[in-house]
């Protein structure tokens, strides 16, 4: 076992997070990534809290904390589409990872494993819910009050229907659309967090799209992709 394995536990804030009660809105279109997708980019920081943290620094976890976590966040967030699950998960993960440090490999970015975590915990989270995802979303959505200050923001009709449309698609079409649409992560990122081939991704993206097409119709261009 990794001497960080044996450590405290590393503990997140709200801040970290990135998410604050009664503000946590359905409108995903336009939100920036806070880590840089830039495919093969080192991070000599990171790699450097890597090796401390394995090396039983469970100080220098923070750093990693402090750059994924609303990352992690958003895309927990887009799966099960409650803020207070999405918080829950997204801690869930960095303990998970904190835990089999040890089995990580030096020198690889920290993101794609920390997400691949993150998506199955989410995705397990699917698999035994019991109600209505509809019924859900209702209830994680705090009721409107005229004193909010970002009530335009959650009230813009073209962002509503957007959300509304990939919330009607079928599960794996959603998820899989969410995370290439609205995380922007390619084929081959998906198909390695989903453990699916990048033929089936690309297929639930391809049905994905074509349904968002019919079901936004007014908002698309003649041959727009």
């Amino acid at each position: 076992m990794s001497p960080a394995s044996s450590a405290c536990l590393p503990a997140f804030t709200p801040a970290q997070t990135g998410l604050k009660a009664g503000r946590h809105t359905r409108i995903f279109f336009g939100v920036k990534a806070e880590v840089s997708r830039t495919s093969g980019e080192v991070d000599p920081l990171e790699q450097r809290a890597i090796a401390a943290v394995k090396g039983g620094d469970a100080g220098a976890y923070d750093y990693l904390v402090s750059k994924y976590m609303k990352r992690v966040v958003s895309i927990a967030w887009g799966i099960v589409r409650n803020p207070h699950d999405a918080e829950d998960l997204a801690q869930e993960a960095f303990v998970k990872a904190f835990q089999t440090i040890g089995r990580f490999k030096s020198g690889e970015p920290f993101g794609p494993w920390i997400y691949r975590i993150v998506t199955n915990l989410a995705l397990d989270v699917m698999k035994h819910r019991q109600r209505f995802r509809h019924e859900e979303i209702q209830d994680s959505i705090p009721a409107a009050r005229g004193d909010r200050a970002d009530l335009p923001a959650v009230a813009n009709e073209l962002a509503r229907r957007i959300d509304e449309a990939l919330e009607s698609l079928p599960e794996m079409q959603r998820v899989v659309a969410r995370l290439h649409l609205v995380e922007h992560f390619d084929h081959a990122e998906i198909a390695v967090m989903m453990h699916l081939s990048e033929g089936t991704v690309r297929s639930h993206l391809s049905l994905a799209r074509a349904k968002l097409r019919e079901r936004l119709a007014d908002l698309y261009g003649a041959d727009h992709d």
